[in-house]
């Protein structure tokens, strides 16, 4: 693995890498930037990403202007205050970015960039039986409070996490999240199935409304009564959700990401009617996969999705309700649905993120 520092260029950035490889938000988030930035032509930054040794160092993509740094699988606690700053002491590096929220308290007087995706854990309950959970919320509220504000620049990811922000009074860049890496993986010419469902991807905890999401979907199903519903991410939903018995409802654990594309790609409706998020990934996943999304009028689902989704109230279970059965019975309101969706793609580019990016970074360095 090459640890020397590239003599042509004139700073190097430490990127914290701890959840590459994990389903889910941060994930996703730490993938597709090392793909960005590391594909960008060097602009005299070059990059490093410390990630955990369970990956094995042969299974991560090659980019021209990123090198991996492989860690021991230590908790996030450990490995965000100490491991990170002592291995940007011993490479030389100029600057360390933080993906998650969060910051080691001490840097050694590096300066650092912050990404926030959401403050929704400020002010969650979390339930009594995720203690794992719940030991991890608590750490991060009290890293955020003495930390995160002292990051030289913070980075949102949604205007609406950036409004959020200046609500506590951190200023910080909007910069969205981007998807292109994830697109690669689907099926080229793959067909919807005969049997359709619609797609969530739904959680425990009230935000991501999936209790409200299966009672309009049973509203839907009088009009359209072969349609099933797959909600990926509560592997024992059928007895948390008291829905044990009914075949029409599929619970999935958190999938791979080929396994993600393919549900994505053969879906009839992406829904996503969350109550509150920092972004809200599903809406550009649809997107990107061809399916018609249906999501919340509220911010930042309707930043983020702009005309290209159905909007509809996440409180009124006969609005999710109506949205299913419109993009369900009419091909003609999916198909534009689809056809905006296409459109609104463009605004999360990869290269496009990337380049705001670099222009934090240099701002930091300069």
């Amino acid at each position: 693995m090459n640890e020397a520092k590239d003599a042509a260029a004139q700073h190097r950035v430490l990127i914290d890498g701890r959840f590459l490889g994990k389903p889910g938000g941060f994930g996703r988030y730490i993938d597709e930037f090392c793909r960005a930035v590391g594909s960008l032509p060097q602009r005299g930054i070059t990059f490093t990403a410390a990630v955990p040794d369970r990956l094995g160092e042969e299974s991560l993509p090659s980019y021209p202007n990123l090198t991996w740094h492989t860690l021991p699988n230590v908790n996030f606690m450990l490995w965000e205050q100490i491991m990170i700053p002592r291995l940007a002491r011993r490479l030389g590096c100029d600057l360390i970015h933080f993906p998650n929220n969060t910051r080691a308290l001490f840097t050694g007087g590096l300066p650092t960039v912050t990404t926030v995706h959401d403050i929704i854990f400020l002010t969650q309950a979390v339930p009594n039986q995720d203690i794992r959970y719940r030991i991890i919320n608590e750490y991060t509220k009290l890293i955020f409070r003495l930390a995160t504000r002292r990051s030289t620049k913070i980075v949102s990811i949604s205007n609406t996490t950036r409004s959020c922000m200046n609500e506590i009074g951190l200023k910080s860049k909007t910069i969205y999240n981007t998807i292109d890496g994830f697109l690669a993986k689907a099926t080229p010419g793959g067909a919807k199935p005969a049997k359709r469902y619609i797609l969530h991807r739904g959680g425990y905890l009230a935000h991501r409304n999936t209790e409200r999401v299966i009672k309009a979907f049973r509203l839907a199903q009088q009009a359209h009564p072969g349609i099933e519903l797959k909600i990926v991410g509560i592997p024992d939903g059928a007895a948390r959700l008291n829905t044990v018995g009914d075949s029409s409802i599929h619970y999935m654990p958190r999938l791979t990401d080929a396994e993600m594309a393919t549900l994505y790609q053969e879906s009839s409706c992406v829904v996503v009617v969350s109550l509150q998020e920092g972004f809200g990934l599903p809406i550009i996943e649809g997107f990107g996969f061809g399916s018609p999304v249906i999501t919340s009028d509220l911010d930042p689902m309707r930043e983020i999705a702009a005309d290209a989704a159905m909007l509809v109230d996440p409180f009124d279970v006969e609005a999710i309700a109506t949205a299913m059965i419109s993009v369900l019975s009419d091909a003609g309101v999916a198909e534009s649905l689809v056809a905006k969706g296409q459109a609104r793609l463009t605004a999360f580019s990869s290269a496009q993120i990337a380049a705001q990016m670099i222009g934090v970074y240099q701002s930091c360095l300069t």
